[in-house]
């Protein structure tokens, strides 16, 4: 009796010493899969919701699957608070990230000032030498490259014209926070100027700031100017209701604010944004240098039309706003 329960007590011990050894095993696998699978961490900051940046995220996410399947992607969004971006940097740095994709001015400007070692890539910035993010726009000199999504206001106001040949005075509203917004502003001044437009402008501090603002400039416009200011997108179906109120047509720098609302726009794609920026980020990713990587600028524009707003302001047969648009509802 004393034999067999001997012998079963060295049995179970062999099977649960057997057990052990394959539980560890089974770990190690894991890591070392982890490991030689070539899994990159890349830490997302998005400043804000609004659809452009949405895209932008979207398009770099899906297209940095495709060329990295094992990339493990951290999503974080400021919700408009720039007090929170150098927390959320932190955590990138907690969480030892290989890459970091800042979308919009601020997160950028945040991203700089926090990581000196990590490489860089923003988007939907308009202006990377202004932001003081890129001084060497073919070469950067430092640990951040990425993507602008300029587009000539130039080429815009001749868009913009081209529809609506009368126009005199036009309407723009900026965040007062963003340089993005300041340099687009003085760019839309010297462009209008040399058209014989006026631009009306008008400032403000956050989105609470919107519905009154965008009234005290409807009764000195023909039109509205969406340009690309995070502030202003957020705000872009508060904006578009009052302008159809009014009876002002509006244009835009892209197709995010047409979907809210806004009127018409002439500008670039940021699902496209998104794609480029993720290009950038698997070359870099693969072990090219930072330098190495220029800032890229979209030159793909598409013309978009809300059809709802042209009912409302009886356009809907307007051959100048109609012709080659892609029409929303």
């Amino acid at each position: 009796m004393k034999f067999r329960k001997l012998f079963v007590l060295l049995m179970m011990a062999l099977v649960l010493a057997a057990c052990g050894k394959t539980e560890n095993s089974g770990n190690s696998k894991v890591e070392s899969s982890t490991e030689t699978s070539g899994g990159k961490k890349v830490g997302i900051i998005q400043i804000a919701d609004h659809i452009a940046l949405e895209r932008a995220r979207k398009g770099f996410e899906d297209e940095l699957k495709k060329t990295n399947p094992d990339v493990e992607i951290i999503t974080k969004n400021a919700n408009g608070d720039l007090t929170v971006v150098p927390s959320i940097i932190k955590s990138f740095q907690d969480k030892k990230v290989d890459l970091i994709y800042a979308i919009a001015t601020p997160a950028a400007q945040g991203a700089k000032n926090g990581e000196k070692e990590v490489p860089i890539i923003f988007n939907a910035v308009t202006d990377p030498a202004s932001a003081d993010l890129v001084k060497n726009l073919e070469e950067p000199e430092a640990n951040i490259t990425g993507v602008s999504d300029y587009f000539s206001i130039q080429a815009q106001l001749e868009e913009m014209i081209k529809i609506f040949p009368n126009i005199k005075n036009i309407g723009v509203m900026f965040s007062t926070n963003e340089a993005n917004s300041k340099f687009q502003i003085e760019e839309l001044k010297k462009a209008a100027d040399g058209f014989g437009l006026n631009v009306v402008e008008v400032g403000v501090n956050n989105i609470n700031d919107v519905s009154t603002a965008i009234k005290t400039i409807e009764p000195k416009i023909d039109i509205f100017m969406s340009i690309t200011d995070n502030t202003v997108s957020s705000a872009s179906t508060i904006i578009a209701e009052s302008l159809k109120a009014a009876k002002i047509p509006s244009f835009a720098s892209e197709e995010g604010p047409v979907e809210n609302g806004i009127l018409v726009s002439a500008g670039v794609d940021y699902v496209d944004l998104g794609k480029k920026a993720a290009g950038m980020a698997s070359d870099i990713l693969g072990g090219k240098a930072v330098k190495d990587v220029p800032v890229l600028f979209s030159s793909d524009t598409s013309k978009v039309v809300n059809k709802k707003t042209a009912e409302a302001l009886g356009l809907e047969d307007d051959k100048n706003l109609m012709d080659n648009a892609k029409v929303v509802e």
